[in-house]
């Protein structure tokens, strides 16, 4: 969090110059309080008084203005950190690969991101300006108590070692707890999150008081974490509060024997019991504060482990933008392997040559879909190489590899948002009529025009006010518009109704045209206009049979292929 501070110390800087300006004036009322004891009421002089009054009201209406201004650039700050801090690791979570988060819950993530830096929120904004107010009251009151009196100093300070024991002590739980509870509340965020995304699976299956009981039980042990913390948190305040009231009784005590023997003056007396309550407040303010900044490192873990996984898949220093025209594809010995040590691809060879359809058939677990992953950089091949018109598909940016690919696949994803702003997704800087072009190329122009707000309609979450036909339209006006050179087609026509399956086939052939194209199906028939056919088994290619040997209609045992794939 320091780090992610420096670019504004001087505005710190400045901060806690206010702050301390502010303290030191604060730190100047029992002095005023002393003089008006000891000087102004012996001689009886109402004008001293008021003058005395007075110049302590103005003081403190400056010291007003003055911490007014410091607190308020100091959170103004925190917030900025914070909100940086949340850029950052949003940002992050697109940077991370899809290895990575096919083993997280996006419940999980999503709490980082939220409850925790918002509590990390709360330790920079809030608690820092009540810890360095704190600190500099602490710091003055104690150097103008050891200048006037340093016996009396000593017996405030006494209290200090005991609080920062007992602060060592408690930090450790403090911290294990407030894990726990970040944990925990991780935890229940994901079982919301997972239940209300599958809120029409819960209701076909009757489990709306099952998926309730797992929220309630998360939120128990929630509960239970967080009362532990709250008890232990109530009793370290409490014990704070008591040593620092001890001392501001023993200096009672033995102030006012000094005062009785003539060693004390009453005005002193009562400016050091004023000084000894800035102390006092300072040293249990800092234990109280460190506490919570404890807590907040529970959190502090959670969202830094995140920032600190590095990104698998990443550009070369020296990488270079695609730019094409064509894309001519080769794998040469491409395997792939998860970091589990589970193989899906092995000794992957094979050209597409620019424009060329590529069909890949076989069974479910053979390897396709991540073969067409891999060409779009969402893994990169942990054996062998994939070339792009002859240059490794590594040696490119990253982005520029990935504007170089659409793809339409089978279990479509439509934001909650409109039709218009989905479609444009292909595209961002895409003008409303290209918008509608590429929807009418995908026969999707028709029926969204007879909807209530045409393009403008809310599709819902994941599309769900869409059938099926009508979302795998959108999904391919999407990508006719991303007009890239490189199509990937995952099962694209698959639970489809028949009248759908004829608009949204005759879409696809009009949107392979000059494009590279690899195909996943299981149909004979979108086989058929392919260049070339590839079957994979267990992660290796075990033929290229032509669609005629394919479906056996040349040599009667063409099916061996699908029956081995």
């Amino acid at each position: 969090m320091l780090s992610m501070a420096r670019p504004h110390l001087p505005g710190v800087a400045l901060c806690l110059v206010l702050i301390l300006v502010a303290m030191a004036i604060q730190l100047s009322l029992p002095l005023g309080v002393q003089a008006i004891f000891d000087r102004v009421l012996s001689s009886g002089d109402k004008r001293q008084v008021h003058i005395v009054a007075g110049g302590l009201l103005l003081f403190f209406v400056v010291r007003s203005l003055l911490s007014f201004w410091g607190q308020f650039l100091l959170q103004r700050i925190g917030d900025t950190i914070v909100v940086d801090l949340r850029k950052q690791l949003f940002r992050h979570y697109h940077d991370l690969g899809l290895l990575y988060h096919h083993k997280q819950n996006v419940g999980d993530l999503l709490s980082r991101l939220g409850s925790d830096v918002a509590a990390l929120r709360n330790a920079v904004s809030n608690l820092l300006v009540a810890f360095l107010t704190n600190f500099f009251q602490l710091a003055g009151a104690t150097v103008i108590m050891m200048l006037m009196n340093w016996k009396l100093g000593l017996m405030v300070l006494a209290v200090s070692p005991l609080v920062s024991v007992l602060t060592r002590v408690c930090a450790p739980v403090f911290r294990r707890l407030s894990a726990t509870i970040q944990d925990r509340l991780a935890s229940s965020t994901t079982i919301a999150q997972e239940s209300l995304a599958g809120i029409e699976i819960t209701k076909t299956f009757g489990r709306e008081a099952y998926e309730s009981g797992r929220y309630g039980d998360s939120m128990t042990r929630f509960l239970e974490s967080a009362i532990r913390a709250r008890r232990i948190d109530a009793a370290f305040n409490a014990t704070i509060a008591f040593l620092t009231s001890f001392s501001t009784i023993a200096i009672f005590w033995y102030g006012g024997i000094e005062v009785a023997d003539g060693g004390l003056s009453a005005g002193t007396l009562v400016a050091f019991l004023l000084y000894s309550q800035n102390v006092t407040q300072g040293i249990a303010g800092i234990a109280q504060h460190y506490s919570s900044f404890s807590a907040a490192a529970g959190a502090t873990r959670r969202v830094f482990e995140i920032l600190d996984t590095p990104v698998e898949v990443r550009d070369a220093e020296d990488a270079i933008p695609f730019e094409g025209p064509g894309a001519a594809i080769r794998f040469d010995d491409v395997g792939f392997q998860y970091r589990s040590g589970v193989r899906v691809l092995q000794d992957i060879s094979f050209d597409v040559g620019a424009g060329q359809t590529v069909a890949l058939v076989g069974a479910s677990g053979a390897g396709k879909s991540t073969l067409v992953k891999l060409i779009s950089r969402l893994f990169d091949p942990t054996e062998g190489s994939i070339r792009l018109n002859g240059r490794d598909l590594r040696d490119y940016s990253l982005q520029s590899v990935r504007n170089a690919v659409a793809v339409v696949s089978q279990d479509v994803f439509l934001f909650g948002s409109s039709i218009m702003e989905n479609i444009r997704y292909g595209r961002l800087d895409a003008s409303d009529a290209e918008v509608e072009a590429a929807a009418r190329a995908a026969n999707a122009h028709e029926f969204i025009e007879r909807l209530s707000d045409g393009y403008m309609t809310q599709v819902g979450e994941r599309g769900v006010q869409l059938s099926g036909g009508q979302r795998q339209r959108i999904s391919i006006a999407r990508a006719l518009l991303r007009n890239a050179p490189i199509l990937i087609l995952d099962e694209a026509t698959s639970a489809i109704d028949g009248r759908s399956e004829a608009l949204i086939q005759d879409a696809i052939d009009r949107m392979r045209s000059s494009r590279t194209t690899f195909m996943i199906a299981h149909r004979h028939e979108t086989l058929r206009n392919a260049d070339r056919i590839l079957v994979l088994s267990g992660g290796r290619i075990i033929g290229s049979p032509d669609y005629q040997q394919l479906i056996g209609e040349d040599d009667g045992g063409g099916r061996r292929w699908l029956k081995e794939a």
